[in-house]
């Protein structure tokens, strides 16, 4: 049984041992007669097992999001300490290297040129002179060809480098220097990589994706580290928890006011949760935001051609001179077809739902509702991969051979009706769930009001119970309009996944929560225009969210009824 796991058992059975303790000791003040007490015995024992979880708990909440880190930096830190020598000799092989210094002076030299040519470029100058090997020429063109020649020997005096890095780390025989002598030479995802390979040697955290001599050593450098670590943290935590015990303890008395304090530090609770949710909702649009300051930045400030642009193909070059690869970040496809589907599916879901849940709510016997809500229901646990091979494997092709016997010729299996229908499917339980709740919920005096003034059911249910719960209502579609534009796994299969502008629903559509997906999955890398697309399209499906959340509380502020 791991360290961790086995304080925590420990923790949890002193907190238990806490709580009675306190219940004990408060009845043992009180001579018997908890009339006495200030507050009940209970309180007392609930404030003895808060000083003695709670602290020592904190610190293993601590210890398990920042030992890890602690723990690397440790290691890896005895292995730099390690490669010192191996840094200085190769230090020593760069400085003594004619090669690296020749390359140097000319890379010196065209970075020269490349300022003159700068500076002419500024000054206005039409023409440069011959110099170090170039001719007569506009400063544009000196400038191009000398920043093409320093691109070139940077890239060659780099590679001279780790030719000689690779010399001195084969020549040394301490794997603990190899290891911090080679994470040295590594950049920032490689290194988070061998660090995950070595835990995952060390503490079977995974599977290691490289098995070599350096992973060892750096794997071996982890466990003291992590052991020593381990068995201090837990070894505190029983320490805190039970000085705490016996803090706590000391203080029970008749007069103290146990229940004032458990009852703040219980509004110290809800408040830290709150202030989560409220911290993880601003990190939430903190992070689109500057991720899409970054798309924009990249793009060149095209924001208008980002939000009206008609053409989405965010192709990137990956080489210099590749044609067709410019990137194209029109959005308007994928707002139209995430429009159009969702649109198909509330056509399909708000009648359907709506409906249902005022018959099972108003009309329908004890008995008919007692299996029909919960089969009703049974909808929203169907995964939603399953509605997407059903949207493929039968609506699709249903749906393309009624449009051919109809005489459509340009029917195709994945269409946008398609996926519509079936998340329409998907999303009634949402709708008649909810509402029917809502509908419950509204008083009964209320309809027996309706009754007596000779209203009939029809009446009163158009009348009285739905202005009533249209708030609660109201709630259900946009809860029902959120799910449906946040759905992908439908669309990729039942609508397709190129953006076409259409309001046609015969034809293939995507939607943003699809390109997300396909943006952001595989090995992609986080600098390119492509990828930071992503963070763009959710900061704007983010800002469509929270305009509806404002459109639904006008309709409800307009339209509610209120009843004293």
């Amino acid at each position: 049984m791991q360290v961790s796991l086995f304080t925590a058992l420990i923790l949890l059975v002193l907190t238990a041992v806490g709580f009675l303790v306190g219940r004990r000791r408060a009845l043992a003040v009180s001579e018997g007669r908890p009339a006495r007490l200030h507050s009940l015995p209970s309180y007392y024992g609930y404030y003895i097992a808060l000083w003695t979880g709670a602290p020592a708990f904190l610190l293993l909440t601590l210890y398990g999001m920042f030992g890890a880190d602690l723990v690397n930096s440790l290691a890896l830190s005895e292995l730099q300490r390690a490669a010192a020598p191996l840094e200085a000799r190769y230090e020593q092989e760069i400085g003594q290297d004619e090669q690296i210094a020749a390359l140097q002076a000319e890379l010196a030299s065209m970075r020269g040129q490349a300022g003159r040519a700068e500076e002419a470029l500024a000054d206005g100058r039409q023409m440069l002179a011959a110099e170090a090997g170039f001719p007569a020429q506009a400063p544009a063109e000196r400038l191009s060809a000398a920043s093409s020649q320093a691109n070139a020997l940077a890239a060659e005096i780099e590679a001279r480098r780790e030719a000689l890095a690779q010399t001195v780390l084969e020549s040394a025989e301490d794997a603990s220097a190899r290891a911090g002598f080679l994470y040295e030479r590594l950049g920032p995802e490689r290194r988070q990589v061998m660090v995950r390979d070595a835990r995952a040697l060390a503490f079977e955290e995974g599977v290691a994706s490289q098995d070599t001599p350096e992973v060892r050593a750096l794997a071996s450098a982890l466990r003291p580290y992590e052991q020593l670590f381990k068995y201090a943290i837990g070894l505190g935590a029983l320490a805190i928890a039970i000085g705490g015990l016996s803090y706590a303890r000391g203080r029970v008395s008749a007069s103290f006011r146990a229940r004032n304090r458990v009852e703040r530090a219980i509004s110290f609770v809800l408040l830290c949760a709150s202030v989560i949710a409220v911290a993880t909702t601003v990190g939430i649009v903190l992070s689109l935001l500057f991720e899409s300051i970054r798309f924009f930045s990249a793009i060149d400030w095209r924001v208008t051609e980002f939000l009206f642009g008609t053409q989405w193909s965010p192709q990137i070059a990956i080489r210099e001179g590749q044609i067709g690869q410019s990137g194209a970040f029109g959005a308007v496809p994928l707002f139209a077809g995430t429009a159009l589907i969702t649109l198909i599916a509330m056509i399909v879901a708000v009648p359907v739902g709506l409906f249902a849940a005022i018959y099972l709510s108003e009309y329908a016997g004890p008995g008919l509702r007692a299996w029909a809500k919960p089969v009703l229901e049974i909808l929203a646990g169907i995964p939603t991969v399953v509605y997407g091979f059903f949207a493929l494997l039968t609506v699709g092709p249903l749906l393309r051979d009624a449009l051919l016997f109809l005489g459509y010729e340009d029917a195709v299996t994945q269409s946008a009706l398609a996926a519509g229908l079936v998340m329409g499917v998907m999303i009634i339980p949402f709708v008649s769930s909810l509402a029917d709740d809502v509908i419950n919920a509204v008083p009964q005096s209320l309809r027996d009001g309706a009754y007596a003034m000779g209203a009939t059911k029809s009446e009163t249910v158009r009348q009285v119970v739905m202005p009533a719960a249209l708030p609660g209502i109201v709630g259900a579609v946009l809860l029902a309009i959120s799910r449906a534009v946040g759905e992908t796994m439908i669309v990729v299969m039942a609508a397709g996944q190129g953006a076409n502008l259409t309001a046609n629903p015969l034809e293939s559509v995507t939607t943003i929560t699809v390109q997300i997906v396909m943006l952001l999955t595989g090995d992609q890398e986080f600098d390119s225009p492509k990828t930071l697309s992503a963070f763009a399209l959710g900061l704007v499906l983010f800002v469509l969210t929270l305009i509806l959340n404002i459109i639904a509380l006008r309709v409800v502020q307009r339209y509610r009824e209120k009843y004293d």
